[in-house]
């Protein structure tokens, strides 16, 4: 389907630059590519709790004394538009790839509660314009904030961005994704 139109650039910048060089490299530019992010369905995987769409920052503005009644209120009706906007979701796809097929394989020793967390560290990393070809964009509002638990590792709350790269570091480090990649390149060359 749509996908196709980030097929080349997939190929051209994503795979090719990094096939012989350092994994996790590999593995970063895989999950910020758009192709990846379009086709599991990761672009519209957004937080389904209302209540964690307020970024810390919207809040802190939000409770600025200095804000009149009539901004506040300007201010929480944009916000409000923005949130029906918003696709609201969980998508489990993109975090169930990452460690079924790119690191930790099918028998790594998760659970269906750490491909949940790894998703919900992965909402908002999206495509900016998806429809037109638009590259990677880490959307705010559409992130879950709350604290999550990967593979016994603690993520505390509050983190955006930062938390997906912190995820993706957990799992190219992993001596299962070491096995699994290694398995596969074996089973690739004898075949």
């Amino acid at each position: 389907g749509e996908v196709r139109q980030y097929l080349t650039e997939y190929e051209r910048d994503v795979i090719r630059p990094h096939v012989l060089g350092n994994f996790r490299d590999l593995l970063g530019a895989v999950a910020h590519s758009p192709a990846m992010l379009f086709y599991l369905d990761n672009f519209q995987s957004s937080t389904p709790n209302a209540a964690a769409a307020m970024t810390p920052d919207v809040q802190r503005r939000l409770q600025d004394p200095r804000l009149s009644p009539a901004e506040r209120q300007l201010m929480m009706q944009r916000l409000q538009q923005a949130k029906n906007n918003m696709p609201r979701g969980l998508n489990e796809n993109y975090g169930r790839e990452l460690m079924e097929l790119h690191t930790l394989g099918v028998d790594g020793g998760y659970t269906q509660q750490d491909v949940q967390q790894v998703a919900r560290a992965l909402t908002g990393w999206t495509i900016d314009q998806p429809r037109t070809g638009g590259g990677f964009i880490f959307r705010a509002p559409m992130h879950d904030y709350g604290d999550k638990t990967i593979l016994g590792v603690h993520f505390p709350a509050g983190h955006g961005e930062d938390e997906g790269e912190k995820v993706l570091d957990l799992l190219a480090m992993h001596p299962q994704t070491a096995h699994h990649i290694a398995f596969e390149l074996a089973q690739r060359f004898v075949a």
